[in-house]
């Protein structure tokens, strides 16, 4: 599972264009996901994540770093031991792929617009 690229509005993940925002899993599940509050990814959000188990998220907070994470979400991550890196989608993507080659449990959310 390897994410290809991005740009405003879409996702590569594998060679398949989504127009939306995704959950990426080291198991190489991709799922749409729609936040409960837009451009804030808080606690509602963190069971999503959970799901997978994993050792890091990486967040992809758009293509100019417009939504934020809620300090409840940053919370929940450390009390869980979950290691969280936020950078802008393109970046973001790079530290994903890097995980996972590495053989880590990370799983990535991506936001594809602003």
């Amino acid at each position: 599972m390897k994410i290809d690229s991005t740009d405003f509005g879409y996702i590569i993940v594998e060679g398949k264009k989504y127009e939306h925002d995704v959950l990426v899993s080291y198991r190489g599940k991709v799922s749409k996901v729609q936040l409960q509050t837009r451009h804030l990814i808080s606690k509602k959000e963190f069971s999503d994540f959970l799901k997978e188990a994993p050792e890091i998220i990486v967040i992809g907070n758009g293509q100019y770093g417009a939504c934020e994470v809620s300090e409840e979400f940053l919370n929940l991550a450390k009390e869980k031991g979950i290691e969280v890196i936020i950078k802008e989608t393109p970046e973001a993507i790079s530290y994903f792929n890097e995980f996972l080659k590495a053989g880590k449990k990370v799983v990535a959310y991506m936001h594809v617009t602003c």
